[in-house]
C-alpha cells in the first residue's frame, strides 16, 4: 500500500525572505487590502483595483453578477439598481502598489431587448461564451408567470455590445451559463410564487432551459417526472425538502447551474437539493439532498446577544444547507461539485391581499421562548436573543421533533458517482471561527450594519457564491460571504485533503457611506460601511487571461455597488531576475522556492543553469523532511556549522546519501542526473512509497546503456514515474550534470505525484 507524506514548510533563506518583504509591500495603502494569511500561505490575496458604480443600497441588489472577456479586456457586471450592464475596462491593469480605480460605462440592455412581444422586467445574470464572441444576459419578464428571455450580444473590442437575438426561456430565469465547449446555453428558471399563495395565484414551475448555440433552439426541461406519488416520496425520504401537498414540478426552484459538456448540476436552494441534468437527452436523471450540518457535532454560534464568538454544540439541531451557487471541477478523473450553503426562507405574497407566506419561525429566548421542538430552552442553552428557525411543520423531507436552521454556514464538496453524490468535505465551523479570529470586533456582522454578532441567530456569515480556479499549479475554491463580507479561499487540489488557504475582506468597517443611514424608531438601524460590502457574484481569471499576468478574482458587491479586483498567488519569479516568465522551468522554480526546498544562490538570483552540488541535494532532502534535529558530522570534509552540515549528517544517517571510500563526502562535487534520481529513489523508499518499476520505458532512450549499474533501478523508477524525461536526440544523459532548473522540475514532478 502506497503511503502518502505531507510536505512541511521549512525556514527560507535570505532570497526567500527578500521576496516575502517585496510582496508584503505591494499594497501599502491599507492592511485590509491584503489577505489575512498572506504571510503564512502560498496563496497571496491582494486587492489591486476597484470599480465604483456610485450607488449603494442597504438591502443589496446593486452590483450582482460579473463576467470577463479575456479577448477584449472588458468585464461586465449587472447593476440591479439601474437595470443596466456596467462595462468595466481592465486593460492596462497592473499591481502597482496603489489601489487603482477602474472606469466603466453603462449599457442599457432593456432598450436593446424590449419589443412589443416582451415586457422587460429585470436582468439577473450575465455570462461570456468560452470563445469570447458572445455575451448572454438572463432577462426576467415583468409578469411573474411569463416566460423570460436570454439576450445574446456580440462583444466588441471597445466594450460595447451589438444585439443579436432574444430567445424565450422558462419562468424567471435567475442564472445563465455556457457549457465549457460553448455548444449550449443554460438558464436556471426559478419559478418562484411571487404572488404568494391563494385561489387566484399561481406558483410557476421551475425549470432549466437548454439552448443550442448553433441553431438558437431552446428546450425547457421541468421536473414532471418526479410528480408521481412514489417518486415524490423517494425524494422526501432522501432529505429533499418539499412543501406539503405540492408537486415537485411546481415546488422545485432552480437557483444556479454548474455545467459540463454532457451533464449539468443544478441547485434547488429551498428544497436543499442538487438536480442532475443529462444534456444529451435533456432530462433530469436525479435529484439529491445536499445534506445537513449536524450541530450536535459541529459548533455554531446562534447567540446574538453576548457580542462575542461563543460557539457550542446543540443536540437535536441541524442546519439545512440550502445551497446557492455551485461549481464543478475535476481531480484525478473524478468530477466534484462545490456548493455555497447560504440558506433561504420563503417569503411571498401580499399581506393585504391575504396571499402572504413566510416559513420562518422566530423564537426569542430572552422572552422565555424555546425552540420549535422544545429541545432548546433558555435554561439549558443560556440563549437570550432571537433565533430564526425553519417552520418544518409545512414540509416533507424533514424529521419530526428536530429543530432546523437556515443554511449550513459552510461550503461542501461532493464527488459525482454513478448512483448520485458522495459528500467528501464540509467546512464545518471554519467560516465562523476564521472570521472571529481575523475580525473579532465584527464577527457575524450583517451587510447592512457593522454590529458584532448581529447575524448569529440567522444564517451567520451566509456563504453566497463559489468559483474554482488554478493558481500556481494548485486548485482553489473561492467562497464569498454575503454578510460579514470577504472571500474565503481553500486548497481543493486533493479533494481528500482540503485545507484553508487565505481570507481577504476589503470592507472598511470603520467608515460609513454618507447618506446610507436608515433609522427605525429614532435609532440608527442600517447603514453601508466603506469598501466592498456583500460580495454576490465571483469571476475567476486564470493567469494566462489576466491583464496583470497573475490570476485575478473579481467580486461584484451588491450593497456597496462596487467590484473588487484581487490578485492571487505569490509571484516569486518577480524577485528572481534570472527566471524569465514563460521559461520551461519558471513554474517549477516558483514551486520549490515557495515550498522552501530550494533557495536563491544570492539576492535576486536562482541560478537555473548552475550545476547542483551534493551539498545542495542533501539540503533539499533535509528540507523535504522538515529539517529534524541532528548533531555531529560523519565526514572529514563536512565541518560542523556549515550551512549543509546538518543536512548531510541527517541524509547520510538515514541511508539516503553516501560518501566516498576515503571518509569524505565531496559537498561541492556536482550531482549527475542519475545520482539525483538515486537519492530521490532512496528517499521514496525511506517514506514507504511504492518504488516498483517495469523497466521497459527506460530502454526506449538511445543512451540507456550508459546508465550506471548502481543507478539502473532508480533511473528506471524515475522514468516510469515520469520524473525524468529525455533531452534532444532521445537522450537520457544519465551521467550529465543536473542543473538547478532540472532539479526543480524533477522535484515538482516527484511531489505532485505523491501529494
Amino acid at each position: 500500500m502506497k503511503r502518502r507524506f505531507s510536505l512541511r514548510r521549512s525556514g527560507r533563506g535570505a532570497a526567500a525572505l527578500l521576496a516575502g518583504a517585496i510582496l508584503a509591500g505591494t499594497v501599502p495603502c491599507a492592511a485590509a487590502a491584503n489577505g489575512f494569511s498572506n504571510a503564512d500561505s502560498v496563496l497571496d490575496m491582494v486587492q489591486v483595483a476597484r470599480y465604483e458604480s456610485g450607488m449603494f443600497n442597504c438591502d443589496g441588489g446593486v452590483m450582482e453578477i460579473v463576467d470577463y472577456n479575456s479577448d477584449t479586456g472588458w468585464a461586465y457586471a449587472i447593476n440591479g439598481q439601474t437595470g443596466r450592464l456596467a462595462a468595466i475596462s481592465l486593460s492596462g491593469l497592473a499591481n502597482t502598489g496603489v489601489l487603482q480605480t477602474l472606469e466603466g460605462t453603462d449599457i442599457d440592455v432593456k432598450a436593446l431587448v424590449e419589443d412589443g412581444s416582451f415586457v422587460y422586467g429585470d436582468m439577473t445574470s450575465v455570462a461570456i461564451s468560452p470563445d469570447n464572441s458572445t455575451l448572454a444576459a438572463a432577462i426576467q419578464a415583468a409578469g411573474a408567470n411569463d416566460d423570460g428571455r436570454v439576450a445574446l450580444f456580440a462583444c466588441n473590442d471597445d466594450g460595447s455590445l451589438t444585439f443579436r437575438q432574444a430567445i424565450p426561456v422558462g419562468k424567471q430565469p435567475d442564472m445563465v451559463t455556457f457549457t465549457p465547449d460553448g455548444s449550449k446555453i443554460l438558464t436556471a428558471n426559478e419559478g418562484e410564487p411571487r404572488d404568494g399563495y391563494g385561489a387566484d395565484t399561481t406558483d410557476p414551475a421551475g425549470s432549466v432551459t437548454v439552448i443550442d448555440t448553433a441553431t438558437g433552439d431552446g428546450v425547457t426541461v421541468g421536473f414532471d417526472a418526479f410528480d408521481g406519488a412514489a417518486e415524490r416520496q423517494a425524494l422526501a425520504d432522501a432529505g429533499v425538502v418539499l412543501q406539503k401537498d405540492t408537486a415537485p414540478s411546481v415546488d422545485l426552484e432552480p437557483e444556479y447551474i454548474a455545467a459540463g459538456n454532457d451533464t449539468a448540476y443544478v441547485t434547488l436552494q429551498e428544497a436543499n437539493a442538487i438536480a442532475v441534468l443529462d444534456l444529451e437527452s435533456n432530462t433530469f436523471t436525479g435529484v439529491y439532498s445536499a445534506g445537513f450540518e449536524d450541530y450536535s457535532q459541529v459548533e455554531v454560534d446562534i447567540d446574538k446577544k453576548d457580542e462575542a464568538y461563543a460557539p457550542r454544540t446543540y443536540e437535536n439541531l441541524l442546519g439545512v444547507r440550502m445551497p446557492d451557487a455551485i461549481a464543478l471541477y475535476t481531480a484525478d478523473g473524478t468530477d466534484y461539485l462545490i456548493t455555497a450553503n447560504e440558506g433561504d426562507a420563503r417569503e411571498w405574497g401580499d399581506e393585504d391581499l391575504g396571499t402572504d407566506y413566510l416559513n420562518e419561525d422566530e423564537r426569542d429566548f430572552g422572552d422565555g421562548e424555546s425552540s420549535p421542538s422544545g429541545a432548546i430552552t433558555p435554561e439549558n442553552s443560556g440563549l437570550t436573543g432571537k433565533v430564526v428557525f425553519l417552520n418544518s411543520a409545512d414540509y416533507d423531507g424533514l424529521e419530526e421533533g428536530v429543530d432546523y436552521l437556515y443554511g449550513g454556514r459552510t461550503f461542501t464538496v461532493y464527488a459525482v458517482e454513478s448512483d448520485g453524490l458522495r459528500e467528501v468535505f464540509t467546512s464545518g465551523s471554519d467560516f465562523e471561527a476564521l472570521t472571529a479570529r481575523f475580525l473579532p470586533d465584527y464577527f457575524n456582522a450583517s451587510n447592512d450594519n457593522a454590529v458584532v454578532d448581529d447575524r448569529s441567530g440567522k444564517k451567520g456569515p451566509e456563504p453566497e457564491s463559489v468559483t474554482v480556479g488554478q493558481v500556481d499549479g494548485r486548485t482553489y475554491a473561492f467562497v464569498a460571504l454575503e454578510r460579514t463580507g470577504g472571500v474565503m479561499a481553500y486548497d481543493i487540489t486533493d479533494p481528500e485533503r482540503i485545507s484553508f488557504a487565505n481570507y481577504i475582506n476589503t470592507r472598511d468597517f470603520s467608515a460609513t457611506v454618507e447618506g446610507s443611514q436608515q433609522y427605525e424608531d429614532g435609532e440608527l438601524d442600517k447603514w453601508v460601511t466603506g469598501g466592498d460590502v456583500a460580495p454576490e457574484g465571483l469571476c475567476f481569471l486564470p493567469a494566462d487571461q489576466s491583464p496583470t499576468g497573475r490570476a485575478l478574482l473579481l467580486a461584484a458587491c451588491e450593497v456597496s455597488g462596487t467590484v473588487g479586483v484581487y490578485e492571487l498567488g505569490q509571484d516569486i519569479r518577480a524577485a528572481l531576475e534570472d527566471v524569465p516568465a514563460g521559461s520551461w522551468y519558471a513554474d517549477a522554480v516558483a514551486y520549490v522556492y515557495e515550498a522552501g526546498l530550494m533557495n536563491g544562490t544570492e539576492e535576486g538570483a536562482f541560478a537555473p543553469g548552475q550545476t547542483l552540488s551534493r551539498a545542495m541535494l542533501a539540503q533539499i532532502l533535509y528540507n523535504l523532511e522538515g529539517q529534524p534535529a541532528v548533531g555531529g558530522t560523519a565526514f572529514s570534509d563536512v565541518e560542523e556549522g556549515r550551512w549543509y552540515a546538518d543536512a548531510v549528517t541527517w541524509s547520510a544517517g538515514n541511508g539516503l546519501v553516501s560518501g566516498y571510500g576515503d571518509g569524505t563526502f565531496g559537498p561541492n562535487d556536482p550531482v549527475t542526473r542519475e545520482q539525483l534520481v538515486l537519492f530521490l529513489y532512496r528517499y521514496a523508499g525511506y517514506k514507504g512509497q511504492d518504488t516498483a518499476q517495469s523497466g521497459a520505458a527506460v530502454l526506449d532512450f538511445a543512451d540507456a546503456e550508459e546508465i550506471s549499474s548502481w543507478a539502473l533501478e532508480a533511473v528506471t523508477w524515475a522514468v516510469d514515474a515520469r520524473l525524468l524525461s529525455g533531452k534532444t536526440g532521445n537522450l537520457l544523459d544519465p551521467r550529465g550534470s543536473a542543473t538547478r532548473a532540472e532539479v526543480a522540475q524533477i522535484l515538482m514532478n516527484f511531489l505532485e505525484n505523491n501529494r
